[in-house]
Order: structure tokens, then sequence, then C-alpha cells
């Protein structure tokens, strides 16, 4: 058991910030919004500004990341398919948020990739 503890604060002591581990299966928070950001800034531009998207993209680009996303780290693929159902969705659909959940410890792919 001891050794169990002391493999847990090893790992959160090493895993940078907001207490998760990185990996190849996730991306930071930072990341994820910045691609979410640029897909819908993308999205807007090829819909065309008007009242609703552009208050959309002010509010992202300058709220908190916390905000905008409340995890540390999420996994790729749940990005990946929140950035193609914006670009390649209607231009109403891409105003719908995601619902996209956190990574956590435990949650399949890599072991022990995300936060927790």
């Amino acid at each position: 058991m001891k050794s169990i503890i002391c493999i847990f604060l090893f790992l959160v002591g090493c895993s940078n910030s907001y207490y998760g581990v990185p990996g190849p299966n996730v991306v930071s928070r930072n990341e994820a919004v910045a691609i979410l950001n640029r897909a819908l800034a993308l999205k807007v531009a090829a819909c065309g500004l008007n009242n609703t998207n552009s208050a959309l993209l002010v509010r992202n680009f300058n709220s908190n990341q916390n905000q905008v996303l409340d995890g540390a780290y999420y996994a790729k693929k749940d990005i990946k398919f929140c950035e193609n159902s914006i670009l390649f969705g209607t231009c109403l659909s891409a105003l719908i948020p995601c619902n996209i959940s956190p990574k956590g410890f435990f949650d399949g792919g890599g072991l022990f990739q995300g936060g927790f």
C-alpha cells in the first residue's frame, strides 16, 4: 500500500500542472481551446459574421480558458470530433457546444493519461 501511495505522489509531482499526466492520447486545456477557437474562427469566416457567432467568438477568445473547458486534459479523439463537427457541420450547428467531458486518470486510452 505504501508503494502505491509513493507511485501516486510521484506521478502527481511529475505531471506538470493541473494534477494530470500528459501523453499521446490527450491534449491539455490550452491546446484544446486553441483548436476549437481556430475551428470556430474558420467556420465563422466561411459562414459570415453576424451578431450570434461574433458574440460566441468574442466570448471564447476573451474568456478565461477554464470557462471554455473546465478540465485539465481532454481525449484527442473527442477534440478532433468536436473540431470536425464545427468545421463540417452547418453554420448553425457550429454554435452548439460539443459538451466534451474532461479526460479522467483512469478513462481508457493510454495508461494513466489525463487529469484527476
